[in-house]
């Protein structure tokens, strides 16, 4: 993780799941987590594969030049991108772990930048990942942002990000939620997924 605001938002959420696949969403804390809330989002998941925002912070409404709440968080990926997202993010709920993106993003004037994005499975009514929280951020904000939004962007590469290490096989043995069931499109051809502890 090469942001703050990825690696702060996964230490508070592999915290509060204290051994289990993911904590349940009301014990995300805003306090714990107050200088990157800006940064912080939180995706609605429905069964058909669709990612809504509920939430989206200051800077991460910025990004877009526009309110992200109940607009589609892959409607700006580019098709190749949205595969890999979904793909992906069905592996990390069945892991169950987080999903770490390093993106290019391109806004309307066709300027370019950097983000850095996270997704963690949260618990919401019994069901693991029916929300999720993540964050989505720049090492470094260009003067044109709020001004010019992002409207596209491509994955540069994806990985899953692994909740401190315990045995597979116990936590699906001991897990009292069950994933969601989501319909995913079809994965891309080759997708980059690294696995392994984070510092």
């Amino acid at each position: 993780m090469n942001n703050a605001a990825s690696s702060t938002l996964f230490a508070h959420w592999d915290q509060l799941r204290a051994g289990r696949p993911a904590p349940d969403r009301t014990e995300i804390d805003p306090r714990a987590i107050a200088p990157i809330l800006g940064d912080t989002i939180v995706l609605e998941t429905d069964r058909n594969g669709s990612l809504i925002y509920r939430l989206a912070g200051s800077r991460a409404c910025t990004l877009f030049a526009g309110e992200l709440k109940g607009t589609g968080f892959l409607d700006v990926f580019t098709p190749d991108a949205r595969k890999a997202v979904t793909g992906t993010l069905g592996d990390a709920l069945a892991a169950p772990a987080g999903m770490l993106m390093q993106l290019s993003a391109t806004s309307t004037a066709g300027r370019s930048m950097a983000l850095e994005a996270i997704l963690l499975p949260l618990v919401h009514r019994g069901r693991l990942g029916a929300r999720l929280i993540g964050a989505m951020s720049a090492a470094e904000l260009p003067y044109w942002i709020g001004r010019d939004g992002l409207a596209s962007i491509e994955i540069e590469t994806i990985r899953l990000v692994w909740p401190t290490w315990q045995d597979p096989a116990a936590l699906a043995a001991t897990s009292p939620v069950q994933p969601t069931a989501m319909t995913f499109s079809a994965r891309p051809a080759l997708r980059i997924i690294q696995g392994g502890n984070v510092a």
